[in-house]
Parts: structure tokens; C-alpha cells; sequence
């Protein structure tokens, strides 16, 4: 027997990390963009440069932490 409620939690939380990982990526490929316009244009921005790799970097966190919950094996469950 299929435990819905179960089911739906699951649902959301596939939904809502697929949102969050695909925003945080966006804007992280926005963000270069933009920052690569600034240096073709003769004004770096390191600021942006670092705030760009810092969300790349948080986008990668949550795709591991994804990982770790799915994988039975590497939190001892």
C-alpha cells in the first residue's frame, strides 16, 4: 500500500530543492555574465566576481548535501 502522505512530502521536497538549485545556479551564470560584460567594458568588479563563485559554491553544497541524504551509505542508515 502506497502511504500518501509519505509520497507528497517527498514531492515537495524533490520540487522545492529542484527550485532552489536551479536559482541558485541561474543567478550564479547571470552574476558571470554580468561581470564578464563589466570587464569587457574596462571595469572589473571583484566584488561581484566573488559573489558569483561564492553562489556557484553554495549551489554546490546543496546538490552534496542532496547527495548525502539520498545515499544511505555514507550516513550510516
Amino acid at each position: 500500500m502506497i502511504e500518501w502522505s509519505s509520497f507528497l512530502i517527498v514531492a515537495a521536497a524533490t520540487w522545492i530543492s529542484a527550485v532552489i538549485v536551479i536559482t541558485l545556479f541561474s543567478t550564479a551564470v547571470r552574476m558571470r555574465a554580468s561581470h564578464l560584460d563589466r570587464v569587457e567594458e574596462g571595469r572589473r568588479s571583484p566584488a561581484l566576481q566573488f559573489a558569483y563563485w561564492a553562489v556557484f559554491g553554495i549551489c554546490g553544497l546543496v546538490v552534496i548535501l542532496g547527495v548525502y541524504l539520498i545515499v544511505p551509505a555514507l550516513h550510516g542508515a
